[in-house]
């Protein structure tokens, strides 16, 4: 009698198991031929451990899911027509754009990562490779989308003034910091820059030691630039400063600064044709999600869709 219990438990449980598989594999969405099913939902609501979320959660959000199934799968569709890759160096630089963006080193950002139950190597193999595909697919989209020329006259306006530009010939150094040890950086700059004033070490070897980003390598230098290409607390500091000046530690939401001007030149505004590319750069920038729901809605009207679920 027990064995016949046991027997039926086994019995009981692996058809609940098999019910639960085909509910999973079940069809919810085919776009242009290709089908989607209830495990691509999961996928939505927990991309690192799908097989976690329940069933009943897919049913809940349905709509919104398949909606958003829809729109992901012309994306990647449209992608594929395209041959929209992502090589392995420009995933590997984004990869270190996070890291700096973030501040932190790959060991502490993988800890982070853990918290959510993901690994690094499925961040950067399949998150961070998806998003890089639509960013990619977005800037190939709207690059052939008519532009407002009225908008673009609006920005020259506004971003152009009549006035002289200023434009910097400059050096820094840059120390990252966080809010944890926001004091300690300071003292190191501040430190760095005594060093500096006392003829110790001169800037450019002291950026090459010291300083925390790309331009360390050269010295510091960041080349010659205008005021709107740097964030407003760097641009307002070397607005104040004299020619060869070297100023004192100032921060930014990069890290603690200091900074030395080699030069600084008064450039007359450009032409509206002149600055042409540079006001429609702009202008996709500012636009660019509402010109790619447009492009999105248009090309769903285009497809052939069939809501299975």
């Amino acid at each position: 009698m027990k064995l016949k219990l046991v027997f039926l438990v086994i019995f009981i449980s692996f058809f609940s198991v098999l019910a639960e598989e085909q509910l999973v594999n079940k069809m919810v969405v085919r776009v242009n031929g290709k089908v989607y099913t209830i495990y691509d939902c999961k996928k939505l609501l927990r991309f690192d451990d799908p097989a976690s979320v329940q069933t009943q959660a897919v049913l809940d959000r349905k709509d919104k899911l398949i909606d958003q199934l829809i729109n992901n799968a012309i994306s990647k569709q449209e992608a594929e027509a395209l041959d929209i890759q992502v090589p392995a160096d420009e995933l590997d630089a984004a990869v270190e754009s996070v890291l700096a963006q973030n501040r932190m080193t790959r060991e502490q950002f993988e800890q982070e990562l853990a918290k959510n139950s993901m690994t690094f190597e499925t961040y950067r193999d399949e998150v961070l490779k998806e998003q890089l595909l639509l960013l990619k697919l977005k800037k190939r989209i709207i690059v052939t989308m008519d532009v407002d020329e009225r908008a673009l006259r609006e920005i020259y306006e506004k971003e152009f003034s009549s006035e002289p530009e200023l434009y910097f010939t400059a050096s820094h150094i840059i120390m990252q910091a966080n809010d944890s040890n926001d004091e300690e950086i300071k003292d190191a700059v501040s430190s760095v820059r005594k060093e500096i004033a006392d003829g110790k070490i001169t800037f450019a070897d002291a950026a090459k030691s010291y300083s925390q980003d790309g331009s360390a390598a050269n010295g510091g230098a960041l080349g010659t630039f205008s005021a709107r290409d740097m964030v407003p607390e760097f641009s307002e500091r070397l607005a104040a400063m004299k020619e060869g000046e070297i100023s004192e530690p100032f921060r930014t939401r990069y890290g603690w600064h200091i900074v030395k001007l080699e030069k600084v030149e008064k450039h007359d505004p450009p032409t509206y044709n002149d600055s042409y590319e540079m006001l429609r750069n702009i202008y996709y920038q500012r636009n660019v999600e509402k010109m790619f729901q447009t492009w999105l809605k248009k090309k769903r009207s285009e497809s052939k869709i069939d809501i299975l679920l």
